[in-house]
């Protein structure tokens, strides 16, 4: 390990200090989603609506393809304005899709590429309505388990984790506590 795992206590990271992964979690989405396919629940090249029926209009030609590879046009609810305000605020993939499915598109689908977490909000919600489980017991049982990744799972902010390491943001005055985010 290097670095700090808590600057407060001058607790130094070592091979076993548990770490919040955020968007890198993007790659378990993904695999998740390539399972599904492989197991013929979904086909990346179909409509999103096929999966998730109630989408909006504007989403009629965004594909699974396009979730996957940013390319879907939807716009990324993390840089709305609002967004430091309602970050901390409890969060299910209803109330997450509702921030962004009535805005439009910001360009065609397949067009061009940019980072979007709302595409990945989509994803987990397929993988949830196909799998019947949770995202988390989903990738557990199906990705960590298999894998032999026992040290590896899904973070809640409420569960007491040993060894968890304390997140940090920089500011022009050195390291702060980083928000909390739901």
């Amino acid at each position: 390990g290097y670095g700090s795992a808590n600057l407060e206590w001058k607790i130094a990271n070592d091979g076993d200090t548990k770490f919040r992964l955020g968007s890198v979690t993007k790659q378990f989405t993904a695999v998740a989603i390539l399972l599904l396919q492989e197991r013929g629940k979904l086909t990346l090249d179909a409509p999103v609506k096929t999966y998730l029926p109630d989408a909006p209009a504007a989403w009629d030609k965004v594909t699974v393809r396009h979730l996957l590879t940013h390319s879907a046009g939807i716009p990324n609810f993390t840089n709305f304005p609002d967004y430091g305000a309602s970050k901390t605020l409890p969060a299910t993939h209803a109330s997450l899709i509702a921030r962004f499915r009535d805005k439009p598109l910001e360009f065609t689908p397949g067009e061009k590429f940019a980072y979007s977490n709302s595409g990945y909000v989509l994803l987990s919600a397929i993988v949830e309505k196909l799998s019947g489980q949770s995202y988390a017991a989903f990738v557990a049982e199906n990705l960590f388990k298999p894998l032999g990744m026992v040290d590896t799972g899904y973070d809640s902010h409420a569960m007491i984790l040993p060894r968890r390491a304390a997140g940090y943001a920089p500011s022009k005055d050195g390291p702060v506590n980083a928000d909390y985010i739901s």
